[in-house]
């Protein structure tokens, strides 16, 4: 077992695997970490911080952030209303061919001569 905050032993570690992605720009938002549960609403936090990298060099800020999140992210609703639209879009393509079937082709048999010649091409 790891004393505390030795992440950069275990290289399987969530802390050490987030701060080692490399970053394109100079604005960038890395995630330490999580909370599993509820904060009671009226009761005092303490977070202390041990600053070991300077964000002037940077030109950067640092902040901390609380984001409420649920379990596919957070309250972005985009990607859901996607999901809807194309479900939608597949539905009415089922009933287009469903319809199709039923008034066109069911009971008639594909076999026969008449049916063939007036297929139209």
């Amino acid at each position: 077992m790891l004393e505390k905050g030795a992440y950069w032993l275990n290289p399987e570690d969530e802390h050490i695997m987030v701060w080692y992605q490399m970053e394109s720009l100079k604005d960038f938002k890395k995630l330490y970490g999580k909370i599993d549960g509820t904060l009671k609403k009226g009761k005092e936090y303490v977070i202390s911080l041990n600053d070991q990298y300077s964000a002037d060099i940077l030109d950067n800020e640092k902040h901390i952030v609380f984001a409420e999140i649920g379990t596919f992210g957070g309250k972005n609703f985009v990607l859901a209303y996607f999901f809807g639209l194309g479900a939608i879009i597949s539905f009415m393509v089922l009933l287009f061919f469903c319809i199709g079937y039923f008034a066109f082709i069911k009971g008639r048999r594909l076999e026969q001569v008449d049916y063939i010649k007036q297929l139209k091409y």
